[in-house]
């Protein structure tokens, strides 16, 4: 669009351009909506036949909005009026769309017939668009400002219009007159209860106190005779901050007969002038008095917004910025420079896992658990407490121990220390920690996965899909690789206790030392010489019972099965009889399919048992002890000190090939976009800061002369 920084200066011809510049570039760049920044602006709001065309019209001076019975204005109307007075050899009014860069229009039936013709295509017939027209008019008729013409608001779908055209066209006025920066002008016909306009309805919920709103009272000559608008117009129904302006607008006729406007404004100076009611308030009313008031309303706008405008535009630039770094720059061209960047991000990758688990990361939480601090709580405080916890022996019952007793015994009597049982019993304990040894690698492996997953950066899993894939799944891979030798050892570890049951281990109580602790134990619940019945010793598995016992044929020989049930009456239960005695005559019995072992029937079974008992006790401890050592040392060395070891190594061997690289950089296309949709946002807020910066240099230059 042509320039006008040689001109003279009209009113608002300073700061309204330097807006109407910002929105050129906004508007450009394609940022709308939430992207946009909210430029100060007036927004022009009315209801169907207002008179809002009209009065836009008039400011112009031109025909040139669509006119008909139906909705009009279906897509937001950014008129850009720029004072720019005649030169030679130039027309002396002219029109330019900004999707239409370069093109004049000095006709301005054309401009009405693009501006249909380009709501046409984003709206089609009947359907409404929040997406701008633009239109730029120059003219020495004009003052410098700038209006957002907006769709009237209706209240009932007509024809084929969309069942909810009305909340479509108030969602829209909304979105802009919300807006702080945001003047509005609300236009309503004299010839209505202005209690009930529309245009003041709306305002009033965004603007309550009526600091913002400008209204303007149409159709001031139609009006029932006896009646006026002064009460409106001086604000006494509904008081606005800034006032209203009444205007007399073009009767139809004036239209259709294609009067021009210069020939309306005659008219509506005539008929103040003839209205003796309206002498208070005449000054401020007419198409002049609201040119003046809305292009100095604009100006004194803009110029309180200025500085908080350059502000926010600065922040919205670094904040712009940091959204293009984080999305990274686009996929290198050259195959050295893409493989270069896949490197770089292998290496990086493997370095900030390897921080991780070692507790080296700058962004560690304060509130939970992370990274490698959550490997040492499964190691020490879930598997070594857990396997402390464990206690197979305890679930080993008296009639259990007597039963492999006897079955290891065979057809040979039993020893009193028998050593057989002893360690088959161990074995069947020391395997019962293989599963929580085996979990515990299992559970520091998903631990790494997690860790391998967190460890992603933005700038790769927003950026390289493919790339974050193939390193989450070749560093899993990884894992998974030295999960298989950890597990490998656990299951040796294991094994080499099952292996050989070291009796000799200087921490193992030993059977002599056991027989003594047993002796020890029988004694002092048998050797009560005060109590006339004494408690049997505490064996687990046992329930305790009142027993009387006859201490002075302890350690003799019983002569007869009665007698020796006699002399351990009450301690030990007396086995059921395999046989019958009949007439002088035994008859033996056969034993049962299922044959349980028999009961403990004398002080040494059962001190076979209690031996039993405490040699298990001891040697599991010991190799609980073990375990809970070298188990951590193996998922250590094998799983997590790995990471440190070799990852980096792996990624490289995995991912680092030619016929790889660009694949894995292949970008998401929705990446892409967003990037260059960044990339153009933050060179039109670049631009932005630049033109005003410019337009404050130009201020002190000319302050200064």
């Amino acid at each position: 669009m042509r320039s006008s920084a040689s001109e003279p200066r009209t009113l608002g011809q300073g700061l309204v351009p330097l807006v109407n510049r910002l929105q050129d570039i906004f508007a450009s760049a394609g940022l709308r909506g939430s992207k946009a920044v909210d430029l100060p602006c007036i927004a022009v709001v009315g209801s169907q036949s207002s008179g809002k065309s009209s009065v836009l019209e008039a400011l112009v001076g031109r025909d040139f909005l669509p006119r008909g019975p139906d909705i009009c204005t279906r897509r937001p109307l950014l008129l850009q009026l720029v004072h720019t007075p005649a030169r030679r050899g130039e027309p002396e009014e002219w029109g330019e769309f900004l999707h239409l860069p370069g093109k004049i229009y000095t006709n301005f039936e054309e401009i009405r017939a693009e501006i249909e013709a380009e709501t046409d295509r984003t709206c089609g017939n009947k359907a409404v668009s929040n997406k701008q027209i633009r239109l730029k008019i120059c003219s020495p008729n004009v003052l410098t400002m700038t209006l957002v013409d907006l769709p009237g608001i209706t209240r009932v779908a007509v024809g084929d219009q969309p069942e909810d055209i009305e909340i479509q066209i108030r969602n829209m006025i909304l979105s802009y007159i919300k807006r702080e920066t945001c003047l509005i002008l609300a236009v309503t016909p004299a010839n209505s209860d202005l209690a009930n306009s529309d245009a003041l309805t709306l305002s009033k919920q965004v603007d309550p106190e009526g600091k913002r709103t400008l209204g303007v009272i149409t159709k001031l000559d139609i009006m029932d005779r006896g009646t006026n608008a002064v009460k409106y117009l001086k604000g006494e129904v509904i008081p606005l901050k800034l006032g209203y302006v009444g205007v007399v607008n073009r009767c139809q006729a004036d239209i259709a007969e294609r009067r021009s406007i210069n020939h309306a404004r005659k008219l509506e100076a005539d008929f103040f002038a003839s209205k003796p009611e309206y002498a208070d308030v005449a000054c401020s009313c007419g198409i002049h008095a609201l040119s003046r008031n809305v292009s100095t309303l604009l100006a004194d706008h803009i110029s309180t917004l200025l500085p908080d405008l350059q502000v926010r535009i600065m922040r919205e630039r670094s904040e712009a910025e940091r959204d293009l770094e984080l999305l990274g720059p686009d996929v290198p061209e050259t195959d050295s420079e893409r493989a270069a960047l896949v490197l770089s991000k292998l290496e990086r990758y493997a370095q900030s896992l390897q921080a991780a688990v070692e507790g080296r990361n700058h962004s560690l939480s304060v509130d939970v658990l992370e990274g490698g601090a959550r490997i040492r709580h499964v190691l020490q405080e879930i598997f070594v407490r857990g396997l402390l916890e464990l206690n197979p022996t305890s679930t080993i019952t008296d009639e259990h121990i007597r039963t492999k007793i006897q079955n290891t015994a065979g057809t040979k009597a039993v020893l009193l220390v028998p050593e057989e049982p002893f360690e088959q019993l161990a074995r069947q304990c020391i395997e019962k920690m293989l599963e929580p040894c085996k979990q515990c690698a299992t559970l520091v492996h998903d631990e790494l996965c997690a860790m391998a997953m967190t460890s992603l950066t933005k700038d790769v899993t927003g950026v390289y899909p493919h790339l974050a894939d193939a390193l989450e799944k070749s560093c899993k891979e990884y894992l998974t690789q030295g999960l298989r030798p950890a597990l490998d050892m656990i299951v040796n570890l294991v094994e080499c206790q099952l292996a050989h049951i070291n009796t000799s281990h200087p921490d193992f109580i030993g059977g002599p030392q056991a027989l003594i602790v047993a002796q020890k134990a029988l004694k002092k619940h048998l050797g009560d010489d005060d109590d006339e019945e004494n408690e049997v010793p505490d064996v687990p598995g046992k329930n305790k019972k009142k027993n009387v016992v006859d201490k002075e044929n302890i350690g003799a020989k019983p002569t007869t099965l009665e007698k020796a049930g006699e002399w351990v009456t009450g301690i030990l239960s007396p086995s059921k009889r395999n046989y019958s005695v009949e007439n002088g005559t035994v008859k033996l019995l056969s034993p049962p399919k299922k044959l349980s072992a028999n009961k403990c029937e004398t002080p040494e079974e059962y001190l076979q048992v209690m031996v039993t008992r405490t040699l298990l006790d001891s040697y599991f401890n010991i190799s609980r002890g073990i375990l809970a050592d070298m188990v951590p040392k193996a998922v250590m060395h094998f799983l997590v000190n790995s990471v440190g070891r070799g990852l980096r190594q792996h990624l490289i061997g995995k991912l680092y090939q030619p016929h790889t690289i660009r694949g894995l950089l292949a970008e998401d296309p929705e990446v892409a976009l967003i990037r260059e949709q960044t990339r153009t946002r933050v060179e039109a807020l670049s631009a932005a800061a630049l033109t005003i910066s410019e337009f404050k240099s130009q201020l002190t230059v000319t302050s200064s002369m």
